[in-house]
């Protein structure tokens, strides 16, 4: 074929059809067009083959080396990129490593070089896995063959951890990334040193492994405490009791059973506050037994308002029910579904004046959730009164107005149960106009009607 040009470079030879060899050892037939061009003051031969049955010519592809014999690449500007690149590659903090198609190590950049301790002269031809600790180094190869798999470009979004070996036999743990260059001629692996990003994950895990101790000892704590003192507080509870009701006799003075009223009232308001710690302190540890079940919160409410509606009428506060007509259940826990609304109840008739209303209410709404929705014409608070409120153990100067003492955990311990129960709660208050606290079941924990 390229005979006619041994001596005469002004030659030309028209279209062949040849047949082409890939790599793969397929065969599929072409058009070659051979052609004398000028090439740096002498002579050189272009050739342009094309798959047969294309529609353009392959002497096409040559008319802008007729137009303009004279041209040639800008072999200075091509250099002037590959430095550019080169820089790039050797001032980014990742290491790169390019990789022949037989997964040896053809060069590495400067920042692998830091990294593995090798120069690239050096590490040349070396294997690729040979960069890994022996527990990695399956996993590196396996990596190039899952890139040569036919139709696979690059896995770059399928980085993996491995542990790199130094020059000098120390490990270090990496992330790498790799991809396949251009023209399948090898890959390119992008190798990252993640020693800083494991050292603050092991201080995180046993940070929360010494949270969870704690938190675990606290919890036993508690339930041991918590054994030790109600069974002496059910003792002072329940004389008291007998006393102030006189079973075995009268008490001669009225002072003496002003003090059992008041033993009795303190007793049962320690007892209260341990119930509470021992509470909180189980679902902070993830304790707290939960069954959840299918719960109508219609009649959870009504049972609710039922059972202080005696308090509600010492205090001299109105209660009204606003519920539903086609309420459908939730899945929740019956049991602290019921303390919630105790809870957030007793709060609104104790932090309301008299003559003043509390308003509950259930309601559907559009998006899917069911919502229980408890309002009062109380004291109200402000939003960082709010805040202080929801934290264990605060009592702002505002609630401490209300009616009897609390333990601090009201409020803290009804949004842990309400969490618990994958729900939302929410409080929105205005001073000297009221309180809204909103119980929100999300549609994922709503059964269909």
């Amino acid at each position: 074929f390229a005979d006619h040009y041994a001596d005469d470079g002004e030659t030309d030879e028209g279209d062949r059809s040849l047949k082409l060899t890939t790599r793969q050892s397929q065969e599929f037939p072409i058009d070659a067009l051979l052609r004398s061009v000028p090439w740096r003051g002498g002579k050189a031969l272009m050739l342009v083959v094309r798959r047969s049955g294309e529609d353009e010519a392959p002497s096409a592809h040559l008319s802008a080396a007729n137009d303009e014999p004279n041209q040639q690449p800008d072999v200075s500007e091509l250099k002037s990129r590959i430095a550019e690149m080169r820089t790039i590659i050797d001032t980014a903090t990742d290491g790169v490593v390019l990789i022949g198609r037989d997964g040896n190590i053809r060069s590495i950049s400067r920042p692998a070089e830091a990294l593995f301790g090798f120069d690239s002269d050096e590490i040349a031809g070396k294997p690729f896995a040979s960069l890994f600790a022996i527990e990695s180094q399956r996993a590196a190869r396996d990596y190039l063959v899952g890139l040569s798999e036919p139709g696979v470009a690059s896995l770059l979004n399928d980085g993996r951890e491995v542990i790199g070996r130094e020059a000098q036999g120390r490990f270090i743990p990496l992330f790498m990334t790799i991809g396949r260059l251009p023209n399948d001629s090898g890959f390119c692996a992008v190798v990252r040193d993640i020693t800083q990003w494991k050292r603050a994950e092991e201080d995180l895990t046993q940070a929360r492994a010494v949270a969870e101790r704690a938190s675990s000892q606290k919890t036993d704590f508690l339930a041991r405490i918590s054994h030790e003192i109600r069974t002496p507080l059910n003792a002072i509870i329940g004389f008291s009791e007998l006393m102030v009701d006189e079973k075995f006799g009268p008490v001669a003075n009225d002072r003496y059973r002003d003090y059992l009223r008041d033993i009795n009232r303190s007793g049962n308001h320690v007892l209260d506050l341990v119930n509470d710690l021992l509470d909180i302190s189980k679902i902070e540890a993830g304790q707290q037994e939960m069954a959840y079940e299918a719960v109508s919160l219609n009649d959870t409410l009504a049972e609710t308002v039922a059972m202080m509606q005696p308090q509600a009428n010492r205090e001299r506060v109105i209660i009204r029910s606003s519920f539903a007509s086609r309420l459908p259940e939730v899945v929740a826990d019956l049991r602290s579904v019921r303390q919630i609304a105790l809870n957030i109840l007793s709060n609104a008739i104790r932090y309301t004046q008299a003559g003043g209303q509390v308003i509950v209410s259930t309601a559907y709404e559009t998006s899917g959730d069911v919502v229980m929705r408890v309002r009062d014409t109380g004291i109200g608070m402000t939003p960082a009164e709010i805040e202080q409120a929801l934290k264990p153990f605060k009592q702002i100067n505002a609630l401490k107005r209300g009616r009897g003492d609390g333990t601090g955990l009201g409020l803290p311990l009804t949004k842990a149960m309400v969490e618990a129960n994958r729900a939302r709660f929410t409080i929105t208050s205005t001073p000297g106009e009221g309180t809204l606290v909103e119980v929100v079941f999300p549609s994922t924990r709503v059964l269909a009607e």
